[in-house]
């Protein structure tokens, strides 16, 4: 075996295929084999040069699929990658908008029981969204004297957390748009746990979230945003007509969905909750409450804050809402119902974060989550976000799925919003037994 490579360099499909293969051999680059004809030579050459972990790194890097190359170094046997990838690649006059994004996770990732944080899941989430979207709007087809534009995330839909991710594990996370209206583009993201000491990679996310673009000028820098038009998919990447159609029918939902008269809080008080323990696992003994001032680490070039960032902070107050009420630290996200983003939040907003349980089942906590922005200098204060989010309870000492402490019913309010929380859960258990996401 050759030595191992010690310089990074990224190439095209197009180039590797055109060197013979003993060039390869010297450069020892990893690439992304795709599943056709030309990759078979590389594949070839794996097997050759690394008999025993040859299988390893061709899955490890197969899942890039058409996004290019994964640069990387060889080193005793094993591909050791890091950092973030994300390739577009050029089709007609249109660039492709697949995105990735991957990095191990690390302690600093966690929640307090030693799993990988829910929001930090949701927060790269937006992020590669963010950029397949951005990519997309400023994709060839626009005027060359136009201004350019950035994604403004709209809408999370439901999502399920299928599967744990773990410390020590590399996260990837690959988003794609596969709709566009006239001013709004669907970004499909999908995320995945890699297992580097085993080579194996689990599907642990899908989610779907709308975005539209904004102009990068003063206006959306002082929270005035105009939505602009985007360019449309290219003809040669067009979905099939019954996708399409699925598409088109989720874009109308969602669009009905934020027309109606949204049940947001008033904008006149705002006030953190703390916890009412007069009742035992009553919804106000429960209560939480997280204040946060936006700083521009937290936003986009655009002065807008990430969505990511909101929904880590709506995650973390809505799991310290359901250890106050399971009174136990092990609690994971389970799933979180669409969100709408009504108004954007700005740097150097101060957000307030309540959340408190409103239903139980019998392993499972219900925690509606709501977000209050002030503008500091104005004194404006806005409910921005609703959303309920599920959590579930694990054993500390099985680390398995147990059961939560019924929730204690004390007045007219609660038990109405128990009744609204046990309809959503039946619909949440019907969705599940369909196979939807």
């Amino acid at each position: 075996m050759t030595k191992a490579v010690t310089h990074l360099k990224t190439l095209s499909l197009v180039n590797l295929r055109r060197q013979p293969l003993p060039a390869v051999r010297r450069q020892q680059h990893i690439m992304a084999p795709a599943c056709s004809r030309a990759a078979r030579p590389f594949v070839n050459f794996y097997r050759r040069v690394f008999p025993s972990g040859w299988r390893r790194i061709v899955s490890t890097f197969r899942s890039f699929g058409n996004y290019g190359i994964a640069a990387g170094a060889i080193t005793s046997g094993a591909a050791v990658a890091g950092g973030s990838v994300a390739a577009a690649s050029a089709y007609g006059q249109h660039k492709l908008t697949p995105a990735t994004i991957s990095r191990v996770m690390l302690p600093d990732d966690a929640n307090p029981g030693g799993f990988v944080h829910g929001g930090t899941i949701l927060k790269m989430i937006d992020e590669a969204g963010w950029l397949a979207a951005t990519r997309h709007a400023n994709s060839n087809g626009r005027k060359e004297d136009s201004k350019s534009l950035s994604a403004a995330l709209v809408r999370v839909e439901h999502m399920d957390f299928m599967e744990r991710m773990l410390i020590g594990e590399v996260a990837r996370v690959e988003a794609s748009v596969i709709f566009t209206s006239s001013r709004s583009m669907e970004v499909r993201v999908e995320v995945w746990a890699e297992n580097a000491s085993k080579g194996s990679v689990r599907l642990t996310n899908q989610a779907i979230l709308w975005y539209v673009a904004v102009p990068m000028d003063e206006e959306t820098a002082a929270g005035h945003l105009k939505s602009q038009p985007v360019p449309p998919l290219p003809s040669n990447l067009q979905l099939r007509q019954e996708v399409h159609e699925a598409a088109k029918k989720r874009y109308d939902t969602q669009k009905a969905e934020r027309a109606r008269a949204h049940e947001l809080p008033s904008d006149g008080t705002l006030k953190a909750l703390q916890p009412d323990k007069t009742v035992e696992h009553s919804p106000a003994a429960s209560q939480s409450s997280l204040l946060h001032v936006v700083l521009p680490s937290d936003c986009f070039a655009n002065g807008i804050a990430q969505g990511g960032v909101i929904m880590k902070l709506m995650d973390t107050v809505a799991g310290l809402a359901a250890v106050r009420h399971s009174q136990n630290r092990l609690v994971v996200t389970a799933s979180l119902d669409a969100i709408d983003f009504h108004s954007p939040v700005m740097n150097g907003n101060l957000v307030t974060v309540t959340s408190q349980v409103t239903h139980t089942s019998k392993r499972s906590m219900e925690l509606k989550v709501v977000v209050f922005t002030e503008n500091a200098t104005t004194g404006e204060v806005k409910a921005t976000n609703t959303a309920f989010f599920t959590f579930v309870n694990l054993s500390s000492l099985t680390g398995k799925v147990c059961d939560v402490p019924p929730l204690e019913l004390t007045t007219d309010t609660e038990r109405k919003a128990f009744a609204e929380g046990q309809a959503r859960y039946e619909e949440r258990k019907a969705a599940r037994q369909k196979g939807k996401v």
